[in-house]
């Protein structure tokens, strides 16, 4: 009986770990505006010109696009690459206009964000076993409100931070790799 439970449990070690690992590959080429983790730090300028996006500071990208109701939506995007982290940062706000109410709640997500949060959330949510979904408090996803965490950094693992809040209103995505 003992040799039967550590060999189940030697297994459920070994799944855990093959997990663990398509995970972590899964984050590394999730594209946010044509940029993953993966993405050499020299062509990312371009690609996110080519997205609309200039260039503010060293590691810092915007755009702006028309929003409803004379409003403007502000998308940011900050990049991190040292030798111990790479970090991408997405965040998109609105601003200006004459009429500060939130949207209605049914409102849909962006179309290009509602992708990138999907694509995010089926990763980290809907892949594993309920336990681990409720540990990381994946609250049901709807055409209006994708996150995580309550919104909150979700640790993955020893190498993966997640975070991830979308609605009508402002997205946050950071997907945060720590180097060995």
């Amino acid at each position: 009986m003992q040799k039967k439970l550590s060999v189940f449990f030697l297994g459920f070690l070994l799944s855990s770990t093959i997990d663990a690992s398509d995970i972590n590959q899964n984050l590394l080429i999730v594209e946010i505006e044509g940029i993953s983790l993966s993405t050499p730090i020299d062509a990312i300028p371009e690609i996110l010109e080519n997205h609309g996006y200039n260039q503010t500071a060293s590691t810092t990208f915007t755009k702006r696009t028309q929003a409803a109701g004379q409003r403007k939506s502000i998308h940011r995007i900050e990049i991190s690459d040292t030798d111990k982290l790479r970090q991408i940062s997405y965040i998109r706000e609105k601003s200006g206009g004459r009429i500060k109410s939130p949207p209605k709640i049914e409102e849909p997500i962006l179309e290009n964000e509602v992708l990138i949060a999907q694509e995010i959330y089926r990763i980290v949510c809907t892949e594993v076993s309920a336990q681990v979904q409720n540990e990381r408090h994946c609250q049901p996803a709807s055409k209006s409100s994708i996150n995580i965490n309550k919104g909150n950094a979700l640790q993955i693992g020893s190498d993966f931070e997640v975070t991830l809040n979308a609605s009508a209103a402002s997205t946050d995505v950071r997907l945060k790799y720590s180097r060995k």
